[in-house]
């Protein structure tokens, strides 16, 4: 049963290995073992029920069991009735299924995305190049001759003064009293000479 259990993993693996990049970064985002196991408190089945429905669940996302016979193998394997079956499809079509479709569309947006700014930046390149601006990728290297005193101020480090505030009640200044404006007289409508 184990070497069985073995040809079976190595199948699978094999069958990941030859996903698409980005389905394959999807099903790993999605924590689907996870949303398995929590169908233990909500439909009652047993650890052994549930590593069947782990390893058909697997066996569907490499591509090795078809969508038209994962009902009837979880079906079989895991001893439940069609319409258990049925229900227990659903279920994973919510928490799973729908999950990483969800996950390899936004990937998959992100990628397009991607390409398509490569290629604004390639079509940008060949129209600096058109007008004779050639872009060296790389670091930026100053050459010539970099006279003594400027190359001692840009590698040394600098000391800025220290200045000591006191922070004190004498410190304060005294506020003056404003000037001499006619009593409760708006100080913009006054002539000028007042």
């Amino acid at each position: 049963m184990t070497d069985i259990v073995d040809l079976l993993k190595i199948k699978i693996e094999k069958a990941k290995r030859e996903l698409p990049l980005e389905t394959a970064n999807a099903i790993d985002a999605i924590d689907w073992r996870n949303a398995i196991l929590g169908l233990r408190s909500k439909y009652g089945y047993t650890f052994e029920q549930l590593g069947d429905l782990e390893l058909e669940t697997e066996l569907l996302l490499c591509g090795l069991v078809s969508p038209e016979n994962y009902p009837k193998e979880l079906e079989n394997r895991m001893k439940i009735s069609k319409a258990q079956a049925n229900e227990l499809v659903n279920e994973m079509n919510n928490s799973v299924f729908k999950k990483i479709m969800e996950e390899l569309i936004k990937n998959t947006e992100r990628k397009r995305i991607f390409v398509k700014n490569e290629k604004s930046n390639a079509d940008n390149a060949q129209i600096l190049s058109s007008a004779g601006i050639e872009i060296i990728p790389g670091k930026l290297e100053l050459t010539g001759e970099t006279h003594p005193m400027l190359a001692e101020k840009l590698s040394s480090s600098v000391q800025i003064p220290t200045v000591k505030t006191n922070h004190s009640l004498n410190n304060i200044t005294k506020t003056i009293p404003p000037s001499s404006y006619p009593p409760k007289a708006d100080p913009y409508r006054l002539s000028p000479e007042e």
